[in-house]
C-alpha cells in the first residue's frame, strides 16, 4: 500500500472546468470517472501474482447482436448502439467458466485506465468481511456495537447484529433518494469528500459523520430493507477493529493480492484517510474481472487458489421469502420482481441463481451460475440510477446468456 495523493488539487482538467464539484455532470463522467485520485486522498492496492486471463478460442460479437430496445419498445436495436446510447458503457468484458469470451472499451476508456467500480466496492468489502469471518474475527451474528464501541451506548444500535449491517437491514433511518438534494446521501457524500462542502457544513470524514448522524432508528433490525451506503463504511470500521490495520491494507493482502491482480487498484480515502468502501474502488477492467471471478469459481482465485468459503456464495444466492418481501416492501422493483438482497449483492433471481455486483453510472458485475457466467463492466450513465438503467442492464445480461 503506497500513498499516490496526499494533497488532492480538486481538479480533473482545468481547462474544461472539471472539479470537485462537477465532476459527476453527466458530460465529464467520461473523464472525472477515470482520475478520482485528483479529487480525493488516495492510497494504491498493490497487485501479488498476476494470473494470465485465458482467452476462449469462440470470442463473443457483442456489436453485433440485436436487443430489444428498452426505450423505444417493439423496436430492435444493434449491441454497439445498446452499449453506446443506452448504457453509455465504458468497458465490458465477459467470462465463462475461466475464460473470457469478449473483451471491448469505449468512450475514451483503454485497458490501462482505472475506473472508479463506485457500490459494487460493497460486495468486494462483503467478500473481505467473509474471509474475515473465516479468519475467527468477525461473527455474522455478533452485535455491530461489539466491533464499534461508539455504538455501545446508543439505544438506536441495539440488537443490530453484523449480518443486518451486510444485508441493509439495520433498521437506522437513512435516505438514499438520489433526486432529493436534502437526503441524508448527499450530506454524507460532502462530509466524506465527494463534493465541496455547503455553506456550515466541514468535510468532517465518513466515520465521524456516520457517528454524528445515524442516530435514530426508523425500523425494528432485520425487519425492513432500507439500502445505505454508510452500512458498508460501518463493515469497514469493523474490519479495522479487529485486524489492527488501515482498510485498505486489509483489502490489498486479504483480496487484492491473492485475486491474481496484475496493476495497482486505487482506493480513494476520505479527508481523514479512512478508505471509502462504499463506493471510491478504482480498478482497471481486468483487474476488477478477476477479483469478481471470484464468487463466479467457488470461492477460488483463477489460479485454483482458495480465497472465499463456497458456503458463502451459496448463502447468498439462496432464495429467502423473508428477504424478498422485505426488498420489495420499500420500494417495488419492477425489473427484478423476485429479487432480494443479501451480503451486500443485489440477488436479481435467486432461483436462477443470477445476482450482481452494482454501482451508480453503470458500473456492474453480473453472474449466472447455471451459465458458469459472469460479465463485468463500466459505465458513464448520465444519472445515478433509474428503471432504464436498470432495465438496459438486465437487457444486456440476458442477451449475452442467451448466446453461450
Amino acid at each position: 500500500m503506497k500513498i499516490i495523493t496526499e494533497c488532492p488539487t480538486y481538479t480533473v482538467s482545468e481547462s474544461l472546468g472539471i472539479n470537485q464539484s462537477n465532476w459527476d455532470h453527466p458530460e465529464h463522467l467520461g473523464l472525472g470517472q477515470l482520475h478520482m485520485e485528483q479529487l480525493f486522498k488516495t492510497v494504491t492496492l498493490e497487485p501479488g501474482k498476476a494470473q494470465t486471463l485465458n482467452r476462449s478460442a469462440q470470442t463473443l460479437d457483442i456489436d453485433g447482436l440485436q436487443l430489444n430496445d428498452p426505450l423505444m419498445p417493439e423496436r430492435k436495436i444493434s449491441g454497439e448502439q445498446f452499449l453506446n446510447r443506452r448504457l453509455y458503457n465504458d468497458a465490458l468484458l465477459v467470462m465463462q467458466g475461466t475464460e473470457v469470451l469478449h473483451e471491448s472499451y469505449r468512450n475514451g476508456m483503454t485497458a490501462d485506465d482505472r475506473h472508479v467500480i463506485h457500490s459494487c466496492s460493497k460486495s468486494l468489502c462483503s467478500m473481505v468481511v467473509a474471509i474475515t469471518i473465516e479468519q475467527g474475527l468477525l461473527q455474522s451474528s455478533e452485535l455491530i456495537s461489539h466491533y464499534i464501541p461508539e455504538f455501545r451506548q446508543r439505544p438506536e444500535w441495539q440488537g443490530v447484529t453484523l449480518q443486518h449491517v451486510l444485508d441493509m437491514q439495520a433498521g437506522i433511518a437513512y435516505s438514499e433518494d438520489y433526486s432529493d438534494p436534502d437526503a441524508h446521501y448527499w450530506h454524507y457524500a460532502r462530509a466524506a469528500g465527494y463534493y465541496p462542502p455547503l455553506a456550515g457544513e466541514h468535510a468532517i470524514g465518513a466515520k465521524a459523520w456516520i457517528i454524528d448522524n445515524l442516530n435514530s432508528r426508523s425500523h425494528a433490525p432485520g425487519s425492513s430493507f432500507v439500502y445505505n451506503s454508510c452500512l458498508a463504511n460501518i463493515l469497514g470500521m469493523a474490519l479495522e477493529a479487529v485486524h489492527r490495520k488501515p482498510l485498505a491494507a486489509i483489502f490489498e493482502q486479504l483480496l487484492y493480492q491473492v485475486a491474481g491482480t496484475e496493476s495497482a487498484a486505487y482506493f480513494n480515502t476520505d479527508p481523514m484517510g479512512f478508505a471509502i468502501v462504499e463506493g471510491q474502488l478504482n480498478m482497471r477492467l481486468q483487474d476488477f474481472a478477476r477479483c469478481a471471478s471470484i464468487m463466479l469459481n467457488q470461492g477460488k482465485s483463477l489460479s485454483n487458489q482458495q480465497i472465499i468459503a463456497p458456503s458463502f456464495i451459496s448463502e447468498t444466492i439462496a432464495p429467502d421469502l423473508h428477504a424478498k418481501a422485505i426488498y420489495q416492501a420499500v420500494d417495488s422493483d419492477t425489473v427484478f420482481k423476485l429479487g432480494q438482497y443479501k451480503n451486500q449483492f443485489w440477488i436479481v433471481s435467486p432461483e436462477q441463481q443470477q445476482f450482481a455486483m452494482l454501482g451508480i453510472h453503470g458500473q456492474f458485475a453480473w453472474y449466472d451460475l447455471r451459465r458458469e457466467l459472469m460479465i463485468v463492466g463500466f459505465g458513464s450513465y448520465p444519472r445515478q440510477d433509474g428503471p432504464l438503467m436498470t432495465q438496459s442492464l438486465n437487457t444486456l445480461w440476458q442477451a449475452i446468456a442467451a448466446q453461450v
